[in-house]
């Protein structure tokens, strides 16, 4: 009887045994059918926008000569060493910088979440289940049954049409654009310290030239007052004087305030509360008119908002292509595998293997899929719309400047002239007052002419300066050349 139940159990192993070879081989089957499929799917394409940088004039009108081989810098029109260790200081210390980098890093964890849909996902998992059942023939009775079980499963969709790989390249050009952002961030904060540290200069100056010009005008009035006394002028004279006197020092405080928000927004832009001791150092420079720029085409590749723009509009047209691929059937692969048994020592016992694979194909959605593609084709769009007009605004940017800087430096040439003129003016009304040729009417006007011209042209000095950092921002420029990014 033994003997007879030994085959019995053999034949039924090897009928087990033949079921799951004939499961093994279709599932080989499945598999290579999906192989099959993969093969002949296509990836769906993505527009090349080569083209972009192709549209910018060759050069800028303003402009008297073509293409330069170096690019402007920073560090050429502003040589100052403190203000260069300030603007080091800057890319450490602002906070506006600091968030840039976080929004980095928020783009970093994107890319790598969208990277990691590409590869298969493995999970693990440990259960135990008890139960407790009445038995059918005595109702007081009870049956315990216990089970212990440790599994694996495989996951993994193929990426047939092209969609995680879009998805995933749309993430590294966003990380990319919020990398050059950061840039952009870098270049608006150096010019915001740059321009302050001009300002904090101009009212510095100014501050001196009307501390110059209250001195002159109390030496002039203790002239009027002088020949008063000696009966050869009059009490109108005097009047008129402290006039001017009390002009020039209502013009003081004005002064006195501006060049302290500038030293408070120099340090707040550094970092550091009003008042800590932050404030701009050395001087000003002496500024010549710039005889070249490079061309607009390398706008493309020196401006930190076009670039960001181009690579907006790049991810915009992988998200497109991922849009059209969600509307295609997508195919997943699942392998489970789970060791159970009773008790610890009887795991292995109940081993159950498991392959599946799938077709998943939109048939019914009411217009979403579509309705999405569509929207990421406007997106498309409207980021092509917001590059090429940023084109236009930068060329226009780089014009403008241009000419501005062209009429300043004029304007300074015939302000210096004019300054002579009056210096002299005012030197032969005071000869002519002094000897008593004419009346101290021609001497005032001669004087409250040189003093305004005076003050002029600490403005327009301060004006050509502002001008010209909005033209290395407009160009994109690097503080120095040994410096590849901010």
């Amino acid at each position: 009887m033994n003997e007879v139940d030994n085959q019995i159990k053999k034949y039924k192993d090897t009928i087990v045994m033949a079921k799951g070879s004939n499961c093994i081989r279709l599932n080989q089957i499945r598999l290579l059918g999906c192989l099959i499929l993969l093969s002949a799917c296509t990836v769906v394409p993505v527009k090349d926008r080569k083209d972009i940088p192709a549209k910018l004039p060759a050069q800028f009108f303003a402009s008297d000569k073509s293409e330069w081989e170096i690019s402007l810098t920073w560090e050429q029109s502003f040589p100052s060493l403190s203000l260069k260790s300030d603007v080091r200081a800057l890319l450490e210390a602002n906070f506006e910088l600091e968030a840039a980098r976080a929004r980095v890093e928020q783009a970093a964890a994107a890319y790598g979440i969208s990277k990691s849909a590409l590869m298969p996902s493995v999970d693990a998992n440990a259960g135990f289940e008890r139960s407790r059942e009445e038995a059918d023939d005595d109702p007081d009775s009870t049956e315990t049954d216990s089970t212990i079980s440790f599994g694996a499963a495989l996951y993994w969709e193929p990426d047939i049409w092209g969609r995680l790989r879009a998805r995933k390249e749309a993430a590294s050009l966003m990380l990319e654009e919020k990398q050059v952002l950061a840039d952009q961030v870098a270049l608006e904060m150096q010019f915001l310290l740059v321009e302050t540290w001009i300002t904090w200069h101009a009212s510095r100056r100014l501050e001196d030239v009307l501390t110059a010009q209250q001195t002159t005008n109390l030496q002039i009035l203790e002239l009027t007052e002088l020949r008063l006394a000696q009966g050869d002028g009059n009490s109108l004279d005097v009047l008129q004087q402290k006039g001017r006197m009390a002009s020039v020092d209502r013009e003081m405080p004005g002064v006195v305030s501006e060049k302290q928000s500038a030293a408070n927004a120099y340090a707040v832009l550094m970092g550091s509360f009003p008042g800590e001791g932050v404030r701009p150092a050395d001087d000003w420079p002496v500024l010549k008119p710039l005889t070249t720029v490079s061309s607009p085409r390398q706008l493309m590749a020196e401006r930190p908002d076009l670039r960001a723009a181009l690579l907006a509009l790049q991810a915009a047209d992988h998200e497109l292509a991922a849009a059209i691929a969600d509307r295609l059937p997508r195919i997943s692969i699942e392998l489970a595998y789970t060791e159970g048994g009773s008790r610890v020592s009887e795991i292995g016992g109940q081993t159950a293997l498991r392959f599946a694979s799938g077709l998943l194909a939109p048939v019914f959605d009411a217009g979403r899929l579509k309705s999405k593609a569509d929207q990421r084709k406007a997106e498309a769009r409207e980021s092509l719309a917001i590059l090429e007009q940023a084109m236009l605004t930068a060329v226009r940017e780089v014009e403008d400047a241009l000419i501005r800087e062209k009429a300043l430096f004029d304007q300074g040439i015939l302000l210096k002239k004019e300054i002579e003129i009056a210096e002299q003016t005012v030197g032969k009304a005071r000869l002519r007052y002094v000897n008593g040729q004419e009346t101290f009417l021609p001497v005032l006007a001669a004087l409250a002419k040189l003093q305004t011209l005076q003050q002029d042209e600490i403005t327009l000095k301060r004006d050509i300066l502002t001008n010209r950092c909005r033209l290395l921002k407009a160009l994109g420029a690097k503080w120095s050349r040994d410096r590849e990014t901010f």
